[in-house]
């Protein structure tokens, strides 16, 4: 016969048991309302997955800086759609880089959408094709210049023309801001009168095909002076180094720019350049001022370049 006290171990025994048996069933519970997708892409390491999901680490005692990073989860290849590659932490002035997967069809327009801060508008940036991948994945890709971007979190789309498809991500851009209070229209004296200030290019490296680089200058123009880029063959000009073979592509781009704060007295402007798939020739770089009515550049800046 089990005396009192005895009963009253087994008793204790039992409500223990019980008790652990029911936070076994609470975990699995709440573990099961969850979903969570890896923050990293694959071919990261440990450290570098974590560092993109907006944590702080080393990596081989350098410090990661934390930035806050969104990707798209790993896509459904049944159905259509639109993947960002990792995007590292930034700093005002450096050069963007969006771009990242998608089953779409090769020459299937895509746009790139920004949003500044959690509630800011949504503003269309650029559009761009897809194009095949080296691993024969289709792909597509963004540049754009950072420098006239206020510091903060930026939320960036890229979605089809119908907005059916699309992929999403954040980023953090660090730094103090250089934008100007607002644009301005060159509306000075012509560039044959004294005083007239200039625009400088920075000698540009020969680049090979493909390379993404930020092409950058100096200028005594005023803070927030829209400037015109415009980078074509230098056979565009000289007609007899037209190459005997039409080349099937894109030869050049154009877009606009603005001029920067800078130090010692010279402003800065800069223009970021895609050359996926451009033509192995010379360019010609050409930086002009432009009236708001777009037709007249008095003041350019020039330089030349070869892709390899």
């Amino acid at each position: 016969m089990t005396t009192p006290s005895r009963r009253s171990v087994v008793l204790a025994s039992l409500v223990l048991l019980l008790l652990i048996a029911a936070l076994g069933i609470s975990g699995c519970t709440d573990a099961s309302r969850d979903t969570v997708y890896p923050a990293g892409a694959p071919g990261e390491t440990p450290q570098e997955s974590t560092a993109a999901a907006g944590t702080t680490g080393t990596a081989a005692g350098v410090p990661v800086h934390a930035t806050t990073v969104q990707h798209t989860p790993a896509p459904d290849a049944s159905a259509p759609y639109i993947t960002f590659d990792p995007i590292s932490g930034k700093n005002i002035g450096d050069l963007l880089v969006f771009s990242g997967t998608t089953n779409l069809p090769e020459k299937t327009a895509v746009y790139l959408y920004r949003t500044f801060g959690s509630t800011g508008e949504e503003k269309l940036v650029s559009n761009r094709e897809v194009f095949a991948g080296p691993d024969g994945t289709n792909r597509w890709r963004f540049v754009s210049d950072s420098s006239g971007f206020d510091p903060g979190l930026y939320s960036v789309t890229v979605t089809t023309g119908e907005k059916d498809v699309k992929g999403s991500a954040q980023f953090t851009l660090s730094g103090t801001s250089l934008r100007p209070e607002s644009v301005i229209y060159y509306s000075g004296t012509k560039k044959s009168s004294t005083g007239t200030p200039a625009i400088t290019v920075n000698p540009i490296a020969d680049h090979m095909q493909g390379d993404i680089f930020l092409i950058t200058g100096t200028s005594g123009l005023e803070e927030g002076t829209l400037l015109l880029c415009d980078i074509h063959p230098v056979y565009f000009d000289d007609a007899s180094k037209r190459p005997a073979t039409v080349y099937n592509g894109p030869s050049g781009t154009a877009g606009d720019t603005i001029v920067v704060r800078g130090t010692g007295g010279l402003n800065t402007w800069s223009f970021a350049l895609d050359t996926r798939a451009f033509e192995k020739t010379d360019y010609v770089v050409n930086i002009t001022t432009v009236s708001e009515d777009f037709t007249i550049r008095e003041i350019v800046g020039k330089a030349q370049f070869a892709l390899k």
